[in-house]
């Protein structure tokens, strides 16, 4: 067990004193109730030594085993985005599902995190009042949410009312009353898509007023932030970030239990107020607190994470319900691919790697840009010159685990995010001309603010970019270049005067970026994005129809171009599935480095 240093850890002496409250924490599950990568290999009611983290049927099982411990002095919590990364996040508008089986699992009171309002304010509300009308479910907590100007979310503020939502709760644990408090960080904040009645106030300020409170008038022992802000580390190697500066701030804090950042904290940082902890994400490990109250001195802590490997003895029932619902995505959304849930779609014989802090060095982020001008010219002909993903939308690295294989919610997992008018779930995919002068500014622009902004980093492919990144910003790229072997290669006209328009994919979110770069910029750059004939497009007639006979438009999806590019891969060892060819192990973004 991992022990804090001495400004806060409980010595243990000869006499050994018995903790007060144990709390049981994770963050960012992101329904990732299968484990985690390779999902094919999950084998939770077996001990056969599976290589995945994780899964919801473990989790409860650890849960289980500490209730057993513990009795009464357990508590359960998430510090929020519990929700969307997975396909089981597709079953949660049409009735909902994973709350109810969180209550099973034992949580007891849960943050709201960003990704929670992915599907909009009131579709959350949807979300929580179905899963209510089926059963329990955890307490939901949010101190810090504000009603929106635009009045687009009456629905959740309804559940503010009628106390679904709670600001704030106070609950008793082996005859100590315990405050909880709940918040989303500026960070979090602006990770929520679109416009979707989001506002939140301050989180110390908000703390402040509610952790003193909760001790002066509800005569609290120990206050819990269960807070989806964040820490990361600063320039000094030094941890900082949102709720390290909440810790610093809010005396009545006892823990910060944090979120957002999936960072992995194996031992606490400590401030003058209060720890901060952190599991780092979907389920792979649970934090473990255990209290002990020394009369009106600060409360003192004993913190380990536990790894949810093989070693956990799952929970057989819970498993059985995960499984059920599995059937039901086979059946809803699998099926008109030609796949299930279970067949590999694809074996690769090494890890491709994601980096979210360099993504220049990423081998993950140039196989999904191939995938999408794959996907988008051979499968529907649509004659892109060059295909953009951002390193925000993409999740996950591709491991072999013990046999290679991966299976379609594998493929799901690594760009899980976005949202979508159809029932498949995930970003559509849509195209924009702009001219040579344009594409310079739009990649002038990204190379200048992704060493802060990693998210914003853009993979691509039909393209090479000659820069030097000493230079002033709109002087950086020398050169770029279009085209494929196959096609062969043109370097683009950088003048304002050559009408030239080049064809670029990317998700709506980034088109709709590269839309408001013009209102973003101040009015310094200008890119408008047209359509073949050169004339303004406007609002989402960018978008993609893969089939222009049906009703509608039927979108084409990001992590589909994944799908159908690993599927189009050579089986080389002749045993059916599809192998991932060497061409990625070590194949970056074609961005070159220039002194010129």
């Amino acid at each position: 067990m991992k022990h804090l240093p001495f400004v806060l850890l409980f010595l243990l002496t000869s006499t050994v004193q018995a903790q007060d409250v144990v709390i049981l924490h994770t963050n960012d599950l992101h329904s990732h109730l299968n484990g985690l990568a390779p999902e094919s290999e999950y084998t939770p009611l077996e001990n056969d030594r599976d290589p995945t983290l994780g899964g919801f049927s473990r989790i409860a099982g650890y849960i289980n085993s500490q209730k057993e411990k513990y009795g009464d002095k357990l508590l359960v919590v998430d510090a929020g985005d519990f929700l969307m990364g997975t396909l089981f996040q597709t079953l949660e508008t049409n009735g909902g599902f994973q709350l109810n089986l969180m209550k099973k699992m034992g949580y007891e009171f849960m943050a709201i995190g960003n990704h929670e309002f992915d599907f909009g304010a009131n579709m959350l509300a949807k979300i929580i009042t179905d899963s209510k009308a089926k059963g329990e479910i955890p307490r939901l907590l949010c101190s810090n949410y504000l009603p929106s100007k635009k009045k687009n979310d009456d629905e959740l503020l309804q559940l503010f009312e009628e106390k679904t939502i709670l600001p704030y709760a106070v609950t008793e644990k082996n005859g100590l009353k315990i405050g909880l408090i709940a918040l989303i960080g500026e960070g979090a904040e602006g990770s929520i898509p679109g416009d979707f009645g989001v506002r939140v106030g301050n989180i110390k300020r908000s703390a402040r007023k509610t952790a003193r409170m909760l001790k002066k008038d509800e005569n609290v022992d120990f206050v819990i932030a269960l807070s989806h802000s964040g820490v990361e580390k600063n320039k000094h190697d030094e941890w900082d970030g949102e709720d390290v500066d909440l810790a610093k701030a809010v005396p009545d804090i006892d823990l910060v239990i944090s979120g957002h950042t999936h960072t992995y904290l194996p031992e606490p940082i400590i401030t003058k107020n209060a720890p901060v902890v952190q599991t780092g994400s979907h389920g792979s490990y649970v934090g473990k607190v255990e209290i002990f109250m020394k009369g009106k001195e600060k409360p003192q802590i004993d913190y380990a994470l536990v790894k949810m490997d093989d070693n956990i003895a799952a929970d057989k029932n819970i498993q059985q319900q995960i499984d059920e619902k599995a059937k039901v995505i086979e059946e809803n959304l699998l099926k008109p691919l030609g796949t299930t849930y279970d067949r590999p779609v694809f074996e690769t014989s090494y890890k491709i790697a994601y980096n979210t802090n360099k993504p220049e060095v990423s081998h993950i982020g140039p196989l999904v840009s191939d995938a999408v001008y794959y996907y988008l010219n051979e499968i529907y002909e649509q004659d892109i010159d060059i295909s953009i993903v951002a390193n925000g939308v993409i999740r996950h690295s591709i491991v072999t685990g013990n046999n290679g294989k991966q299976n379609i919610n594998d493929i799901f997992n690594i760009m899980p995010i976005g949202l979508s008018e159809t029932e498949m779930p995930g970003s559509p995919l849509g195209k924009i001309y702009i001219t040579g002068n344009e594409l310079k500014k739009v990649m002038e622009l990204i190379l200048t603010v992704y060493p802060s902004m990693y998210d914003y980093y853009l993979f691509f492919s039909g393209m090479q970019v000659i820069y030097n990144p000493d230079k002033w910003i709109f002087r950086k790229i020398s050169e770029i270049i279009i085209g494929d072997e196959s096609s062969g290669y043109q370097k683009v006209n950088f003048s304002r005067k050559d009408t030239t328009l080049y064809c670029l994919a990317a998700n709506k979110y980034i088109l709709g970026f590269i839309g408001e770069i013009k209102k973003m910029s101040f009015g310094i750059v200008n890119v408008t994005p047209k359509d073949a004939a050169g004339e303004v497009i406007e609002n989402n007639d960018f978008l993609i129809d893969t089939d222009p006979y049906a009703d509608g438009i039927q979108e084409a999806k990001e992590w589909l171009a994944l799908y159908y590019y690993l599927k189009s891969f050579h089986d080389t060892n002749g045993n059916g599935i599809p192998d991932m060819p060497e061409t990625y192990k070590n194949k970056v973004n074609p961005v070159y480095v220039s002194t010129q």
